[in-house]
């Protein structure tokens, strides 16, 4: 084998050994290529702004290029900020993701209690309804955070539905608070059988209000506090 062979030999070695350490850590999307491997340290009473996750927070959502202020603020709304929060309707951690939500980027139910991991399958999932919504730029940005937060809590679908009722009735359909009246309609058989929606009935439409509406509260103070934003 000459010099020049037997290199190549080496480098085609080398690749195939490191392709198969790495590969599996970035195939379908699974989150630990973007959520370092290591523990990071929560921070103690008088260090954080929001929460002892700040800096999980700030770190994940930079990635996601997501506002770590409103994805603090639903893991406030959703949690308390618990990592080990668990629902009745069996969302887990910090941020209450669904575990068959969770499988969308192979991560396990018990994967979801790593706090960075959970709000890394948030931050995907919120990117995910923001596709879905296709919002044009001229909508205001509490209007834009609402529909994406409300779509976060009951599914985009309901969303499109109540807009697309606001839209045959000639109401603006990028307007969080005429498309909220809407979706209360949902309940209704005459508006959940109408043409323009696609869904069905959606029976708890007040809750998702009701959340929406307190999480863009929460956002609001929580913007308000001393140096979250440097």
């Amino acid at each position: 084998m000459t010099k020049m062979k037997r290199y190549l030999h080496i480098v085609y070695i080398t690749v195939a050994v490191l392709t198969m350490i790495f590969m599996p850590l970035f195939s379908r999307g699974k989150v630990f290529n973007v959520v370092d491997m290591e523990p990071e340290a929560l921070l103690v009473e008088g260090e954080y702004i929001i929460s002892p996750y700040d800096n999980i927070f700030r770190r994940v959502c930079r990635r996601h290029n997501i506002d770590w202020v409103l994805m603090s603020a639903i893991a406030h709304n959703e949690s308390r900020f618990r990592a080990d929060a668990t629902s009745p309707r069996g969302a887990v951690g910090i941020m209450q993701v669904m575990p068959h939500i969770a499988r969308n980027w192979d991560v396990t139910a018990e994967e979801l209690l790593d706090p960075a991991i959970n709000i890394d399958v948030a931050c995907r999932l919120y990117k995910s309804m923001q596709r879905q919504l296709r919002m044009p730029k001229s909508v205001e940005q509490l209007d834009r955070i609402a529909f994406v937060v409300a779509s976060y809590n009951c599914g985009a679908s309901r969303v499109i539905d109540a807009r697309n009722l606001a839209e045959y009735y000639d109401e603006p359909k990028f307007e969080w608070d005429v498309v909220s009246e809407y979706m209360l309609l949902l309940t209704d058989e005459e508006f959940f059988n109408h043409e323009a929606v696609t869904a069905g009935q959606f029976k708890e439409p007040h809750i998702t209000i009701a959340y929406t509406n307190k999480v863009i509260k929460t956002y609001e103070r929580f913007l308000s506090l001393p140096n979250v934003r440097d």
